[in-house]
């Protein structure tokens, strides 16, 4: 692995010279709260940020995104609302006389001061979009995409070590590791080098300013205040031995449904497709929006079934996405420990002590 030192001034002029040819986003304060929005200047950026309120995932898969556009050029259209606020698509026609025109909205954009867990969180999702069926929207904002991660101390919610989270080795172009005296710049990618030699001066960093490194990542280690006291390599063995465990009978009782653990994390990806058509009732969209588990209507179908009916069903669900359907799937536990979810519970359920209760309980089995 490679480091070059850099200065603070020299990590300034990075992002200078990065404005000139990417949207650069990256952690800033809003009404106090440390939140990801795009920057016009390096003094924007509060580089000793906790977790943000979302993630660096929606310049990757947006919160709301086009997806196609269409209009029909038929006589008479063929575009019927069922019912008010409700759009439909007939299918009449066998789709002639329409125009149908996807929509792949993306640029250069750089990611500055990614945290190593949303590094491993945008690693599961590069998995998730490129499985079955690429998907060309996320694949190709993720092709523009450059990521500059940094280094972070954990505050109260943080629980990256518990899930092997806590340093990343990949999935950036560049790391930066604050020593000091300056920064040292880890190179991951020939992309990530190139636009660092471009835009600022550096130099090869000594063996004594690379073991400050080490120094920093035992002291990270020794920070963390909540943790989960098992392996994360036995979590899924856990998860799929508590089905039927009575906590989640109790957490479903105080948990109000209303999605906001799925709206922070870093790797729900869920998400529901509309179309909306104009009034002129001749040219409309589809587009996709973020979707949520925790929401009552997520699981229902038609017929008005809902096979995920109780919130406690739903919390279950949702737990055992992260630490066990999708490490079958995808090889890696979909939690990587930011602690967002924590933060925003309005009801305080903590992941970390959900878990925490159902081993207790697996310990206590016979």
């Amino acid at each position: 692995m490679e480091y070059r030192f850099l200065s603070k001034k020299g990590v300034a002029s990075f992002v200078t010279g990065l404005l000139k040819e990417f949207r650069v986003y990256g952690p800033v304060k809003k009404d106090g709260f440390p939140m990801y929005g795009e920057i016009a200047s390096p003094d924007e950026l509060n580089l000793l940020h906790t977790p943000t309120h979302l993630s660096p995932k929606q310049y990757l898969f947006p919160p709301k995104e086009t997806l196609l556009k269409f209009k029909s050029v038929a006589p008479t259209s063929p575009f019927i609302p069922l019912q008010r606020g409700t759009p439909f698509l007939s299918p009449s026609g066998g789709g002639q006389g329409e125009e149908i025109a996807p929509v792949v909205e993306a640029y250069n954009q750089a990611l500055f001061g990614v945290h190593p867990c949303d590094i491993h969180a945008i690693r599961l999702l590069d998995r998730v979009f490129a499985y079955g069926t690429p998907d060309a929207n996320y694949l190709k904002r993720r092709e523009r995409t450059v990521i500059i991660g940094i280094d972070c101390l954990p505050d109260k919610h943080c629980f990256c070590k518990s899930v092997n989270t806590m340093k990343a080795e990949s999935g950036f172009d560049i790391f930066l590791h604050d020593i000091g005296s300056g920064f040292l710049a880890e190179i991951g990618t020939q992309k990530g080098k190139e636009l660092l030699f471009k835009y600022t001066k550096t130099r090869r960093a000594t063996l004594k300013e690379a073991s400050k490194i080490d120094i920093f990542q035992k002291k990270k280690a020794e920070s963390f205040t909540s943790s989960i006291n098992a392996e994360a390599s036995t979590l899924p063995l856990l998860y799929s031995g508590s089905y039927s465990s009575p906590v989640w009978e109790k957490i479903g009782k105080i948990c109000y449904g209303c999605g906001s653990c799925n709206n922070v994390c870093p790797t729900c990806y869920c998400f529901d497709v509309r179309d909306e058509i104009k009034a002129n009732l001749t040219e409309g969209e589809r587009y996709r929006v973020w979707d949520a588990c925790l929401l009552e209507d997520f699981a229902k179908v038609a017929g008005g079934h809902n096979f995920r009916k109780t919130r406690a069903e739903r919390l279950r669900h949702r737990f055992n996405r992260k630490f066990q359907y999708q490490v079958d799937r995808f090889g890696g536990l979909f939690c990587v420990g930011c602690g967002r979810c924590i933060r925003t519970c309005l009801v305080h359920i903590n992941i970390v002590e959900v878990t925490n209760e159902l081993i207790e309980e697996s310990n206590r089995k016979p």
